[in-house]
């Protein structure tokens, strides 16, 4: 059931009812707050938005010497990454350069002596072989001569004292063969007989004489031939080629040691990164605290931005 209208007149005065807002006035209140909150957003921002350019950039690490010596090489190259104990260049310590170089230069001027000392030795045995040869063929000519000079006397001791045992002189025209006597006679004359005797005995000691001879001459033979043996290394250590081979494998031994201790001085990577510039050359003498190359560290980057100044 409706209640029926009450008439305004009846009413308490504070119990008017409150009457709809216009649309036109919502409107323009709801534009006048949009409008201000876009105004307010500046200044709460500080001003109006801005953009400045920036790169992202790695931290640079450079990789220091901490001895003097020379840069004698490079184990990576620019560009390449790098870890934790990768090894980037070798570092000679500059007493130490100088003695490989030292010895280097010594190897090479024993090296040349050595040649020129063995090419001598070779002329050297050469002629001496030659001369050693004709003497050995000198002394095998004479103990034949001699031999043959022996068995003559030989076989004139057998004929005289078969003449003898049989009262037999002989006249003797030359003195080169027992078989050249003139004539073969008897006789019982003392003086014949002696002269038969001495001639046996001469012959007897001709062929004595005759093989202590040819064993001197077999002897100069032997010593010869070991003389021949040893000669090859009497004329090396009469050139000091000995010498010179003792000093050159010294030299090579002791650049062997420098070359091995090289290792101690390669310095190392202490950062995970990628290889920058080389800031030293091979060759290059570098000093304690020296940068030699410089590292990109990958694992910290940061921003940077160019900011120009308000003032």
């Amino acid at each position: 059931m409706t209640q029926p209208p009450v008439a305004a007149e009846s009413l308490p005065e504070n119990q008017t009812p409150e009457l709809p807002a216009p649309i036109g006035r919502i409107t323009i209140v709801g534009v006048l707050a949009i409008v201000a909150g876009v105004a307010l957003v500046p200044l709460i921002m500080g001003g109006p938005s801005k953009s400045f350019p920036g790169q992202l950039t790695a931290r640079i690490v450079p990789v220091t010497v901490d001895r003097a010596g020379v840069l004698t090489e490079w184990l990576v190259e620019e560009g390449d990454p790098i870890q934790i104990g990768d090894s980037l260049a070798n570092v000679s310590v500059s007493e130490l350069v100088e003695e490989r170089n030292r010895l280097k230069e010594d190897i090479a001027r024993l090296t040349t002596d050595l040649e020129r000392a063995i090419a001598q030795a070779e002329l050297d045995l050469e002629w001496r072989l030659k001369d050693i040869n004709a003497e050995i063929f000198t002394a095998r000519i004479q103990s034949a001569e001699l031999l043959e000079e022996k068995y003559r006397h030989e076989m004139e001791q057998v004929a005289l004292s078969d003449l003898l045992n049989d009262n037999t002189t002989a006249l003797w025209a030359p003195r080169d063969s027992v078989y050249d006597a003139v004539s073969l006679q008897k006789t019982d004359s003392p003086s014949s007989r002696l002269n038969t005797v001495l001639r046996v005995e001469a012959a007897n000691n001709s062929a004595v004489v005759c093989q202590a001879q040819v064993e001197m001459c077999e002897e100069q033979v032997e010593l010869l031939e070991e003389l021949k043996e040893s000669l090859p290394d009497r004329v090396r250590r009469s050139v000091g080629v000995d010498v010179i081979e003792g000093q050159l494998a010294d030299a090579q031994a002791r650049l062997d040691e420098l070359m091995e201790d090289e290792s101690a001085t390669t310095i190392s990577s202490e950062v995970i990164g990628q290889a920058g510039v080389f800031l030293r050359e091979v060759g290059d003498h570098v000093f304690p605290g020296d940068r030699i190359v410089e590292i990109f560290d990958d694992v910290r980057r940061y921003v940077t931005v160019d900011v120009p100044s308000s003032h």
